[in-house]
C-alpha cells in the first residue's frame, strides 16, 4: 500500500482519480432518432459544427462492437483555443505558444520541445482515417455526468468514453503510427486478433480500470450481485469535482474457503477507496435452443432413431447486460476511510438534457446501505 499513488492537483491539493479503457472491435456509425420522422438515421463519423456562441467545433463519434452485440459509443470533440503547449521531456516542462504556431517548431524554445496533438487536430485526423466497418483498437478515458429524464425527478448517471488514440487492426495485428505492427496483448497473453465474432478462436478485448471512492453498496439477496455506488474525483479549477459512477459486481462461484468479489465489495464502507478493473457492457445476451422439426408420418426419416439425428440449434436473445462490470481490483489499492464528506460534496447541482435517446439505468434496484463497520481488508 505504501507504494500506491493517487494524483493530487498542484494548485489546490485535491485528489484526482484516473480511469482508462481499451477496446478492440468493429466500427459502426452512431444512429440518432429524427425528432420529426421518428426514424433512426446514421450520423457521420466526423463532422464540424458550430456552438451556440458561433464557434467551430469538431466532433468524432462512432460505436465499437467489442463482441457480438456489445456496442459502445466513443467520442472526441475539440475547439480552437487561444494557446497551445509544446512539451520537452528533457526539461520536463511545457511552454505556451500562440494557437497558430502550435505545429511550428521554429517558434519553440529549442529542438527538445515537441507539439502535443490537440483534440481539435486529432478529431480531424482520425475522422479522415476511420471508416464504417473498420477493425480498430481504441484507448481513452471516461467522463461522467448526470441528467434528469423527462417526466422524472430522479437523476441518472451516464458515461462518456473519450478517445485518446485509435490504431487499425490488419491481418490480426495492431498497426502503429509508423507503420510497424505488433500482436495483441490482453489479460497476460499475446495473440493474433480474430476479426470474426462467430469464429471459435475469437477473443474479446474489452478492459477498463478506474479509481473510485465508495458511497454505498447494495447486494441483491437473490442473485448475490453487488451494486456499487461510487464517486470519481475529477479535475476542477478550484477543487476536485466528485462525479457519480455506478458499478456492478456479479456473483460467481469461488473455491471453498474463498470469498467472492461480490461479497467482498458488499462489505466496503462509505469513504473507502479502491482501484478496480473490468469490462464495459452494453450487450444483448443469448442462449441456444433446439429447433424442433415436425415430420409427417409418411416421411422416411420420421422413425429414425434419435441417436442418429443432429439437432439444429437456434440463437435467441434472452436479456441484456449493461454497465461497468468489476472483475478484479488492484492489490494494495484499498484504503479505508481515505475520503471525506467534503470531497464527496458537489460544487453545484448540475442537470443536463438527456444526451442519449436510449440511455438506461443498468441498476434497476437500490436500497439502503447494508454493510457493517468492519475495517479489515475484505479482499484478503
Amino acid at each position: 500500500m505504501a507504494d500506491y499513488k493517487i494524483k493530487t492537483n498542484k494548485n489546490h491539493g485535491g485528489k484526482e482519480f484516473k480511469s482508462s479503457f481499451r477496446f478492440i472491435g468493429k466500427v459502426s456509425q452512431v444512429s440518432k432518432k429524427d425528432q420529426v420522422t421518428d426514424s433512426w438515421e446514421k450520423q457521420p463519423i466526423y463532422k464540424e459544427t458550430k456552438t451556440r456562441t458561433d464557434k467551430q467545433r469538431r466532433v468524432l463519434q462512432f460505436e465499437i462492437e467489442t463482441a457480438l452485440s456489445n456496442r459502445l459509443r466513443l467520442e472526441l470533440a475539440g475547439m480552437e483555443q487561444p494557446s497551445a503547449y509544446p512539451y520537452s521531456s528533457k526539461h520536463k516542462n511545457s511552454v505556451k505558444v500562440a494557437w497558430a504556431d502550435r505545429n511550428d517548431k521554429s517558434k519553440f524554445p529549442d529542438d527538445t520541445y515537441h507539439a502535443i496533438e490537440t483534440d481539435w487536430d486529432k478529431a480531424e485526423r482520425l475522422g479522415k482515417e476511420i471508416k464504417d466497418g473498420d477493425w480498430v483498437e481504441v484507448r481513452g478515458q471516461y467522463q461522467f455526468d448526470t441528467f434528469t429524464p423527462d417526466n422524472s425527478d430522479e437523476e441518472k448517471v451516464f458515461v462518456k468514453r473519450i478517445i485518446s488514440s485509435v490504431r487499425p487492426i490488419q491481418n490480426g495485428l495492431i498497426v502503429n503510427e509508423d507503420g510497424t505492427t505488433q500482436t495483441v496483448k490482453h489479460a497476460g497473453e499475446e495473440f493474433d486478433y480474430v476479426t470474426d465474432f462467430n469464429d471459435p478462436n475469437f477473443r474479446e478485448v474489452n478492459y477498463f480500470s478506474m479509481q473510485v471512492g465508495i458511497r454505498s453498496t447494495y447486494q441483491n439477496e437473490v442473485t448475490g450481485d453487488t451494486q456499487v455506488n461510487a464517486t470519481f474525483l475529477d479535475y476542477g479549477k478550484e477543487r476536485s469535482e466528485p462525479k457519480d459512477v455506478e458499478l456492478i459486481v456479479y456473483q460467481k462461484e469461488v473455491a471453498e474457503g474463498k470469498k467472492s468479489m461480490a461479497d467482498a465489495f458488499a462489505s466496503l464502507n462509505t469513504y473507502d477507496f479502491i482501484e478496480v478493473s473490468g469490462q464495459d457492457n452494453n450487450r444483448a445476451t443469448f442462449s441456444y435452443v433446439d429447433v424442433v422439426e415436425e415430420l409427417a408420418s409418411d416421411d422416411p426419416f420420421a422413425d429414425v432413431d434419435d441417436t442418429q439425428k443432429v439437432t439444429r440449434k437456434e440463437r435467441v436473445t434472452n436479456g441484456d447486460k449493461k454497465g461497468l462490470e468489476v472483475i478484479s481490483y488492484v492489490q494494495g489499492s484499498i484504503m479505508r476511510e481515505l475520503l471525506t464528506e467534503e470531497e464527496f460534496r458537489k460544487t453545484a447541482s448540475v442537470t443536463t438534457d438527456n444526451p442519449f435517446e436510449t440511455t438506461e439505468d443498468p441498476f434497476k434496484s437500490a436500497d439502503s446501505n447494508p454493510f457493517g463497520s468492519d475495517n479489515s481488508d475484505p479482499f484478503a
